[in-house]
């Protein structure tokens, strides 16, 4: 008998307040509070412009408080400092643990407005400068383990993580 597949679903957001409201109606759509977390950015820098490419560079000790508050969340390694980038550049994610069942409804609640396209913004990032890491798109593995984004259930402003058979 094959074990249901756990998911984690993940967007960001410019807005804390529509953050916020998506945090809200994932509760009221049932999805418990212990399987959402809402992980607010840094306060962005003086233009106030998310898509800006800022020159100054994060200090170390700046980079690894940003990149220690996705400790514990269920991404590949190699896409963990992306999100630190957006998040210090004051985007806010929320990422959903999911079972099958879930996981296309919590898709819809979390691609709404305000949801941030990452990889649009990326792009307009490394056009400007900004030199992170190149996440290469792969398909779920199987070796549930290891979690990987899955293409095929992923949208623009929504990234689906598969792993961890329960």
């Amino acid at each position: 008998m094959q074990q249901a597949r756990q998911w984690n679903v993940t967007a960001l957001f410019d807005s804390p307040k529509d953050a916020e409201d998506a945090v809200e109606r994932l509760i009221a759509t049932r999805i418990s509070k212990d399987r959402i977390r809402l992980v607010p950015g840094d306060e962005v820098d003086p233009k106030g412009d998310p898509e800006v490419w800022n020159e100054e560079v994060p200090t170390p000790r700046q980079r690894m408080g940003v990149l220690e508050s996705l400790r514990g969340l269920f991404f590949p390694d190699d896409e963990r400092f992306t999100y630190g980038e957006h998040l210090h550049r004051g985007s806010c994610m929320v990422t959903v643990q999911v079972t099958d069942a879930e996981h296309d409804r919590v898709l819809d609640i979390l691609d709404d407005e305000g949801t941030v396209d990452m990889d649009a913004r990326e792009d307009r990032w490394r056009a400007g400068g900004w030199a992170g890491p190149v996440v290469p798109l792969t398909a779920a593995n199987e070796d549930d383990s290891v979690w990987r984004r899955d293409v095929g259930r992923s949208r623009p402003r929504v990234r689906s993580y598969i792993g961890g058979a329960r």
